[in-house]
């Protein structure tokens, strides 16, 4: 486990991608403006974190030193042990890029972030090209954020985050991104303002962060989302806000290199395998609901995923509520994770995965561009008897430093 002091191979490769992404942002940010009819423009985003787990249930449990907190299942973020800081789990750093030409008719995005939760390594989150038909409608194509969550486009961005790190039972699941295209609509329609969109795409993912919590630290397993469809619709009214999300895909995975055996302290070969398994369908719903209404902070998000043909479905919900207090922030939230087994189709109603987490965190504004959090996170195990890998009660301390740039 990395410390404050010191470090590993993996925590320099961690500077480095860091040391890299600053000079990428500097110079993005340095040189924004118009050369040869071509505006650029760029900003970046950075969250410094460090957390201790202060208790919970102590065990060894998918290679992992528990007790453990999930702080961030898409990038496999687990905080663990009790006897020291870390501050992988949720640091980042990230630069965004636009280059638009043709008076902002056509531009190109670029999005790339290095993550203390996997050792440094730059991934390319965004890349694609815009083309805006009129003041309404914009045509998209390339890769970009799946938005399945109201926060889905901002979740790497602190600052835009009321939290030290997106409630876990909601956020974070196999697949984050997508390539494809998508048609944005945005209108006023009676008073309210509206956007819209629609999407089509697939995704290939190797290594996922997700199933890292579920085969082992170790573990490797691929992900591939094919026949991507849906779209997303938010209204807003002065201090109401709504959004729905639907959408569709086949999820097939790929065991490369076993799944982690507690029993014998390493990696069952006999779950590698060579191939994509069968495609499952998979349908997701949504909803959220939130308000800032006067100094009060309220969200409110719900998600139900609906696999045909298959033993189980997930629900998932969060509830918060904030109070601005000049530039403090404080907030309390409750989110909850819960399977539930299609007993028709064999699933085992005592075999399923379920955990609650109330988060109190408070929000410090330094400036309009940057802010400190403090986060105490108590997460309940409420999965079946039957449910492994099972990571029990766990207690968090977390702190973050947020900036935009």
């Amino acid at each position: 486990m990395t410390e404050f002091i010191g470090g590993n191979v993996k925590s320099k490769k961690l500077v480095q991608s860091l040391a890299l992404l600053g000079a990428l942002a500097t110079a993005v940010y340095s040189h924004a403006g118009e050369v040869n009819g071509i505006d650029f423009s760029g900003s970046g985003f950075l969250t410094l974190g460090a957390g201790k787990m202060m208790g919970g249930a102590h065990n060894n449990v998918s290679d992992y030193n528990c007790p453990c907190f999930i702080g961030d299942y898409a990038q496999a973020g687990v905080y663990q042990g009790d006897k020291e800081f870390q501050w992988k789990p949720d640091s980042k750093l990230g630069v965004q890029g636009t280059a638009a030409f043709d008076n902002r008719r056509y531009s190109i995005t670029a999005q790339a972030v290095a993550r203390g939760a996997r050792d440094g390594a730059v991934n390319l989150e965004w890349l694609y090209g815009s083309y805006k038909l009129n003041d309404k409608i914009t045509f998209q194509a390339g890769r970009k954020r799946l938005p399945m969550f109201y926060y889905s486009d901002t979740q790497d961005i602190g600052v835009a985050l009321p939290w030290a790190h997106l409630p876990p039972q909601l956020y974070g699941w196999e697949a984050v991104n997508y390539n494809g295209v998508n048609m944005m609509y945005q209108d006023q329609w009676d008073g309210w303002s509206t956007t819209a969109n629609l999407l089509a795409g697939k995704e290939t993912y190797k290594d996922s962060g997700y199933w890292k919590i579920y085969n082992g630290s170790q573990n490797r397993t691929d992900v591939k989302w094919s026949n991507i469809l849906g779209g997303d619709l938010t209204l807003s009214k002065d201090w109401l806000e709504t959004r729905l999300v639907y959408i569709q895909s086949d999820t097939q995975t790929k065991n490369v290199n076993g799944t982690w055996d507690a029993a014998t302290l390493s990696y069952d070969p006999g779950f590698i395998e060579t191939e994509f398994g069968p495609a499952a369908k998979q349908q997701i719903y949504g909803i959220a609901i939130n308000a800032d209404y006067m100094n009060w902070l309220v969200r409110t998000e719900f998600i139900h995923i609906n696999r045909p043909g298959l033993n189980f479905k997930d629900f998932a919900q969060i509830v918060g509520v904030g109070y601005r207090l000049g530039k403090w922030q404080p907030m309390l939230t409750w989110s909850r994770y819960k399977g539930t087994a299609v007993v028709d189709q064999g699933g085992d109603p005592e075999g399923q995965e379920g955990h609650a987490t109330t988060a109190l965190s408070l929000r410090y504004d330094l400036t309009t561009s940057s802010a400190v959090k403090m986060q105490i996170d108590s997460q309940r195990d409420q999965s079946g008897p039957n449910w492994a890998p099972n990571y029990g009660d766990a207690r968090l301390l977390t702190f973050t430093y947020d900036m935009v740039f």
